[in-house]
């Protein structure tokens, strides 16, 4: 099973290039940025790339305690688990 990274920040420049490498890497990736459609947008780059299910896009604003509750139930839902978090 493939290790799963989230990484806070993914929409933007340095975060999207951590998204890409780990994806290169054979991480499953959670894109999560403040921002929902840039973390969609890389997720899909990411899955044209890699293949299907590699990466998923999320909308979180980190500063918000709701919002990161969310954003755990989802990656959990959808991956089952996190082995790295990543703040880019």
């Amino acid at each position: 099973m493939s290790q799963v990274a989230v990484v806070i920040g993914g929409g933007q420049t340095l975060g999207e290039f951590l998204c890409r490498g780990l994806a290169a890497e054979g991480y499953r990736v959670a894109v999560v940025d403040i921002q929902s459609e840039k973390a969609a947008r890389v997720a899909d780059a990411i899955n044209t790339e890699f293949g299907n299910g590699m990466a998923w896009g999320f909308g979180a604003d980190a500063t918000s305690e709701q919002s990161v509750l969310a954003l755990a139930r989802g990656v959990d839902e959808i991956f089952g688990r996190t082995d790295l978090l990543v703040y880019s």
